[in-house]
């Protein structure tokens, strides 16, 4: 029997038909955002892997993983995006978004 996707075991087997360049493209972003003072949690919604910055700030890729996006609302219009290549500029566009305090990255130790 197939589990719905609302529940856990429907998200797990959902993950698993996701493209993995999706949920890489997704770790390497929050990783970049680490550097920011940004800690976002990796979230599953129906499957699809997004970051959760804020409740007002979700950020997910698409399948292939070549493309961010983020917004307010998860897959909710008007959303912003950017190609995967532009990871640092992605971040700080994010970072930007939460203000001045996380807009310029901190230096490592």
């Amino acid at each position: 029997m197939i589990p719905p996707y609302d529940t856990p075991e429907g998200d797990r087997l959902n993950v698993t038909r996701w493209h993995p360049g999706a949920i890489a493209a997704l770790k390497h972003l929050r990783t970049e955002l680490h550097a920011h003072r940004i800690y976002p949690t990796i979230s599953y919604y129906r499957g699809q892997p997004h970051l959760v910055i804020s409740a007002e700030l979700t950020v997910w890729a698409g399948r292939a993983g070549t493309v961010f996006c983020w917004g307010t609302c998860f897959l909710e219009e008007p959303a912003d995006q950017a190609p995967i290549e532009d990871l640092p500029q992605v971040a700080r566009r994010l970072a930007g978004r939460l203000g001045k305090h996380y807009a310029e990255p901190v230096d490592s130790p």
